[in-house]
């Protein structure tokens, strides 16, 4: 075997001080047994406590008709193309036109990923004679597209309003136009911001708001929109992309909004221009489930209760604890060391809980990471808080 060049050296080294630091990741091979176990490559069952599935519909089989028989799938898999050359097929439409009544909005566009309709959508709405605020904890997607817009980007403290005002009144002049980008729902932390709050100062400095409903998505709001809807903050000032990933239990990103944004996208969003589109054999079943979610209301009732229930129980135990009722609740740890420890030992007595490590999140904000879906149930949660016990 050839030496290797000082490239592949200074990676291997790099790679070397990661894994010593505990920071080194690398793919694991789950069995997916049911909404809330899972085996690992050994064959261990855990009770999976690690899966943004919040309302356990990648598991529903839709039925047409009231009969058992799924729904009817294109035999064609692959798109073969990009969306704007022959990549778009009638299955995407009426997905798109579903999306479009679900968000109330004059129309909507997919996206291969929730990450692709993040970086898209901030880095061709943002130029460089804009200026943006954005939160600290941002998911990387948003963070990614604030770089690639070439804004003045300025980042406030997490869920911090009060900076942001403070720099709201510093900075707001600098740019030509104003974005205030951030999470809904952030995943790690799980917790949210103050929409309301938030909107009136999207009105007081003329603003767009930017807003990452993934994780919100299915799981607040009436009909299960996110937490503009869940929060009373309507606003056209808002730009909301979403996902079909997590509690829709699919896959693929979108953004629903007035047509002259959807158009603009479609010229300017290179994320989507030059992305294959979305298999068609999927998005009649996406179809479904968003209609399905859209009535869950009971059980996006329940799940946030079970998320109050769960709190309480694992702050009763002295252990400090993020958010308030939302699926995700951070466990936070001293650090590295400990984090994994935690997770290994949980691992260890049945049950799947990651451990979340810089650069997921910063280096004093080691967690652990509870999702819940509403196929956990009480016996789950009593297990588990008898392991942390």
């Amino acid at each position: 075997m050839p030496s290797p060049t000082r490239f592949w050296s200074e990676l291997e080294n790099a790679l070397r001080d990661r894994s010593s630091a505990g920071l080194f990741r690398s793919r694991k091979t789950w069995t997916h047994l049911s909404p809330r176990l899972v085996a690992d490559e050994k064959g261990q069952q855990l009770i999976n406590f690690g899966s943004n599935d919040y309302l356990s519909l990648s598991w529903f089989q839709p039925t047409r008709n009231g009969s058992n028989s799924t729904v009817d799938l294109p035999c064609r898999e692959g798109a073969g193309a990009s969306p704007l050359i022959t990549g778009s097929t009638q299955e995407h439409d009426e997905l798109v036109a579903e999306l479009a009544r679900f968000e109330q909005e004059e129309s909507a566009m997919l996206f291969s990923s929730g990450f692709a309709a993040n970086v898209g959508v901030v880095s061709s709405v943002a130029s460089a004679q804009d200026i943006i605020f954005s939160d600290r904890l941002n998911h990387a997607s948003l963070i990614d597209g604030c770089r690639l817009s070439r804004a003045k980007t300025i980042v406030y403290p997490h869920n911090d309003l009060e900076s942001l005002r403070i720099l709201l009144k510093q900075h707001r002049h600098e740019g030509r136009h104003a974005f205030v980008v951030t999470d809904s729902l952030f995943s790690m932390d799980g917790d949210v911001p103050d929409l309301i709050e938030m909107r009136r100062f999207l009105d007081e400095y003329d603003m767009l708001g930017i807003l990452d409903e993934a994780h919100a998505t299915g799981v607040y709001g009436p009909r299960g929109t996110g937490l503009v809807e869940h929060s009373k903050a309507e606003s056209v000032r808002w730009i909301r992309t979403g996902t079909l990933s997590k509690a829709v239990g699919s896959v693929g990103g979108f953004i629903a909004g007035p047509k002259i944004l959807i158009d603009w996208l479609t010229n300017f969003a290179r994320s989507y221009i030059y992305s294959t589109a979305a298999p068609a054999s999927q998005l009649r079943r996406t179809i479904a489930m968003i209609q399905r979610l859209e009535n869950m209301t009971a059980e996006r009732e329940t799940l946030r209760r079970n998320a109050i229930h769960l709190r309480m129980a694992i702050r009763n135990l002295g252990l400090r604890v993020g958010g308030e009722d939302s699926p995700i609740i951070a466990i936070y740890a001293s650090g590295v060391d400990e984090v994994t420890t935690w997770s290994q030992r949980l691992r260890e007595k049945g049950l799947l809980v990651p451990a979340i490590r810089p650069p997921t999140v910063p280096a004093n904000g080691c967690l652990l990471r509870i999702s819940l879906n509403t196929s956990h149930t009480m016996a789950d949660f009593a297990t588990l808080v008898d392991a942390l016990r």
